[in-house]
């Protein structure tokens, strides 16, 4: 038996089998005839701005500063970390003094009023913090430091600075090697400390070893437990910080000798002796945002606002596609939100998200704990459509059929026993967009997702009930396009 094409689609690509690479439903079917006949429909979802009280900002980059945007409010940044020390770390052996310590901190990029001028304090923290993961809450955006530090203690170093440092000739700016950068000097008594902790030895094997610096455990233990970094006063620009370097000025004795006489002479040197943070100790910025509550409840749009504040949540018409389509297959399942053009009279405009992961509400915690990367059947990928102004996300026929699948017997328990299971799971058929940043390999594969700290903003089209809305532009739609074997006789 030949089948004949029997429904017309809205999509013309679908004429013949519009579907993904893997088509799901409850109905899957195999046939070897010419034609398979499709049919597309759609469906309203519903949006709303979901505001984040913090975020899981274990990075590689430090952020730094204040800022005040008239729609977002005050948002501040600063940040806890951890210097390394390389296993058996030592410096010259006739080591006299250190004369001199800075710290720091290289950025590449930063966001605001370049001559913004702030003040940046850097304290000791009293405790150690144990970096080996099981604590997922020192990763959060919203950490305490003052669990870690002492307030009222006398400062490390306190510095004024300005993104664009003005002490710095335009042409040295303008040069391919300049790294810009706030270099702060410690004093005299954290280089006398740092000597004399050094300067402690013990016996080990017939061999005289420093044992606070053997690696990084021994020194955050018992030399350095951490830094405080934070802005105390202004405000205008946050600085993204790549590395961070702890220099050592160390003066000490060396043996010249001159070839043309022969001889040797004790001379008097010295050398810049650098340690860093690294992926291996800990580090962990904080985030502050003001005002953002009160986005939550705009009618017309909803918000996406990095660093950790606002995201979107999605709630997707499921119930309603189960009743039409449980038995169909699913060939493709689409949806796009659309951005508004910003109207901010800002002269410092944030960035537009570049990159959305769209992932079930309620694993979206453990997504960034565990360092998942998207599989496009739970979690997926969308970047930034300048020419058409959205984010657009395709193959979510494997994420309702999913979800079609959890739902299935507990719908045909009863309806009692179903209402009650969507009362106790209130999160069933929720999805949030998350802007994120990506890490991808030589091939562009992407290997790592976190969640993105830079300072950016978009508002989406809010999507509402048709039924309810007093707006009829405030619409989304989930566009699907489905089979049904069973009406082909």
């Amino acid at each position: 038996m030949k089948f004949k094409f029997l429904a017309a689609i809205a999509l013309a690509a679908a004429a013949l089998y519009g579907c993904d690479d893997e088509t799901v439903g409850i109905g899957q079917f195999i046939v070897d005839e010419d034609y398979i006949p499709a049919k597309a429909t759609s469906y309203s979802v519903i949006t709303e701005t979901h505001l984040l009280d913090s975020v899981f900002s274990r990075s590689s980059t430090a952020y730094l500063g204040k800022f005040t945007d008239k729609d977002y409010g005050t948002f501040s940044s600063d940040f806890l970390t951890q210097i390394s020390c390389p296993e058996d770390f030592t410096l010259p052996d006739r080591i006299v003094d250190i004369t001199n310590a800075t710290l720091s901190f290289y950025y590449l990029s930063y966001f605001g009023d370049s001559l913004a001028t702030l003040r940046l304090q850097v304290d000791t923290l009293t405790t150690a913090i144990a970096d080996d993961g099981k604590d997922k809450n020192l990763y959060y955006s919203n950490l305490d430091p003052a669990k870690y530090y002492n307030p009222q203690a006398t400062p490390l170093a306190i510095k004024d600075y300005t993104a664009y440092d003005l002490t710095v000739s335009d042409s040295l700016h303008n040069t391919s090697d300049y790294y810009p950068h706030v270099s702060v000097n410690l004093n005299k008594d954290f280089c006398q400390y740092m000597l004399d902790k050094y300067n402690y030895t013990i016996e080990q094997n017939g061999k005289t070893v420093h044992p606070y610096f053997k690696d990084s455990e021994a020194f955050i233990n018992n030399v350095l437990k951490g830094l405080y970094v934070h802005t105390t006063a202004g405000e205008g620009s946050i600085l993204y910080i790549s590395d961070i370097y702890l220099q050592l000025t160390v003066k000490y004795w060396t043996t010249i000798t001159n070839e043309s006489t022969n001889t040797t002479k004790d001379t008097l040197v010295h050398t810049i002796v650098p340690m860093a943070t690294t992926k291996e100790v800990f580090m962990s910025t904080r985030f502050k945002n003001s005002n953002l509550a009160s986005l939550k409840d705009n009618k017309e749009c909803t918000y996406l606002k990095t660093p950790a504040g606002l995201c979107t949540e999605v709630t997707l018409p499921i119930e309603e596609m189960y009743k039409a389509h449980s038995k169909d297959t699913l060939n493709s399942i689409s949806v796009s939100f659309t951005k508004l053009r910003d109207a901010s009279t800002s002269p410092y405009l944030m960035g537009t998200p570049p990159t959305l992961l769209m992932v079930r509400k309620d694993q979206m915690k453990k997504f960034f704990e565990n360092n998942e990367t998207y599989d496009n059947k739970t979690s997926f990928l969308s970047s930034y459509n300048s020419s058409n102004n959205s984010y657009s996300f395709s193959q979510l026929n494997r994420l309702v059929s999913k979800i079609f699948s959890e739902i299935r017997p507990e719908i045909e328990k009863g309806e009692p026993y179903w209402s009650t299971w969507k009362e106790n799971n209130k999160n069933w058929n929720k999805v949030l967009l998350v802007p994120v940043t990506t890490e991808t390999d030589s091939q562009g594969n992407v290997i790592g997702i976190e969640n993105n700290l830079n300072v950016n903003s978009a508002t989406l089209i809010r999507g509402e009930n048709p039924e309810t809305s007093t707006n009829p532009e405030n619409r989304v739609t989930m566009n699907v396009i489905y089979t049904n074997p069973s009406n082909l006789n």
